[in-house]
């Protein structure tokens, strides 16, 4: 009777084992998905953050180059061009007129 008492519990303690083993392997196995979804999701939004710090780049370098177009434009140069071009000159003395609205 004493070897079978041992026997019924090394069969017990064996399945504690097994148990606890499988219990590891999933545990393993779900902290591996859950590294592998993260990772992912970081790659996402790294291509996310890359992606918008280009775009800002080049808003801002299409800005620069839309100031540089007008002030291009309004320089005293051009403006006497486009004013020649439409037949434009500058007033002569006596034709400015100011009013006061007040």
């Amino acid at each position: 009777m004493i070897s079978r008492r041992r026997t019924k519990k090394g069969g017990q303690g064996g399945r504690g084992w097994l148990l606890g083993i499988v219990l590891g392997i999933l545990s393993l196995m779900v902290m591996g998905l859950v590294q592998v979804w993260t990772n992912i999701e970081r790659m996402d939004t790294t291509f996310f953050i890359n992606r918008a710090q280009t775009e800002i780049r080049e808003r801002r370098a299409h800005l620069a180059k839309l100031e540089v177009e007008k002030e291009r434009l309004l320089s005293p140069y051009e403006l006497r061009r486009k004013a020649a071009e439409y037949g434009m000159h500058e007033p002569k003395t006596g034709q400015i007129r100011q009013m006061n609205l007040h």
